[in-house]
């Protein structure tokens, strides 16, 4: 059995900014909206968004009168397809303000992290070839070009612990999943 993630309910205080940022930084579509028809938020809309015509929504932003911000989720991840597109997100979120961006590998990623107009911590990132054990983090310099920066993640990454290809990795996951008892 594999999970996928579908979406997630992100508590909104301020939806305008919350819409704008999520559509014009993230790129998403608004594929729907909607008034909610009871309990404590009757009357207020929620917007739904989404990169996928295969899901009607991944995000759900939901109006909150709570004052906290980052409204009780630790961060939400987005897998994109190329190192090229981790570095777009993170040159349009590091000239913005609020976001606070920080540009990291996981030995087994190209990460950046970042904060939307709320201050919820959000994670685009994708595959390097590597696996290292985890958790794992070392700051990465996405203004290097691609040869330098695969060159200085694999030699940090090199150094720690359960070093080793992406794909032995996955080999030996499969052997250990095939290998578990059936339930």
């Amino acid at each position: 059995m594999s999970y996928t993630v579908s979406h997630f309910e992100i508590r909104a205080h301020d939806q305008k900014a919350m819409e704008k940022f999520y559509t014009e930084v993230m790129g998403f579509i608004v594929s729907d909206r909607g008034l909610l028809t009871a309990g404590p938020a009757a009357g207020r809309e929620l917007i739904f968004l989404s990169h996928s015509p295969e899901e009607h929504h991944q995000i759900v932003l939901i109006p909150s009168d709570v004052t906290d911000q980052g409204g009780g989720i630790g961060h939400v991840a987005f897998r994109v397809d190329s190192l090229d597109e981790v570095r777009r997100v993170y040159d349009k979120v590091r000239g913005l303000p609020f976001t606070k961006p920080e540009p990291v590998s996981h030995g087994n990623t190209w990460s950046v992290y970042f904060r939307d107009p709320e201050n919820n911590r959000i994670e685009v990132f994708t595959q390097t070839p590597w696996h290292t054990t985890q958790p794992c983090r070392f700051d990465v310099n996405y203004d290097q070009d691609d040869a330098a920066l695969k060159a200085t993640t694999k030699a940090d990454a090199s150094k720690l612990a359960g070093f080793t290809a992406t794909e032995d990795w996955q080999d030996e996951f499969n052997r250990r999943f095939e290998d578990a008892p059936a339930e």
